[in-house]
């Protein structure tokens, strides 16, 4: 990952970016829970997807109406943004 480690670019993401979830996953948590995970959910390799929904749900805020769209733009049925870019423009295939 570069001279960061996993936790520290997490710290920063969680200063500059306070509402974006954070979710570790690494496959040396025995590594990680001896300084400790600093406030963050970790998530054991290998996991299933089972398991990745279920930390998922724990660490991402439920959408309301109040906050569906918020990025810009629509939304396909999956919640990403529809075919338009960032700047509103539509995008041809």
């Amino acid at each position: 990952m570069g001279a960061a480690s996993g936790i520290e670019l997490a710290k920063v993401l969680q200063r500059r970016l306070p509402d974006l979830p954070v979710l570790l996953a690494s496959g040396y948590s025995h590594v990680l829970a001896q300084d400790g995970l600093h406030g963050f959910e970790l998530l054991h390799k290998p996991y299933s997807a089972d398991q990745l929904g279920r930390i998922l749900g724990k660490v991402v805020p439920p959408r309301t109406a109040a906050t569906d769209g918020q990025v810009g733009g629509t939304q396909d049925h999956a919640g990403f943004p529809s075919e338009s870019s960032w700047d509103g423009t539509t995008r041809t295939s």
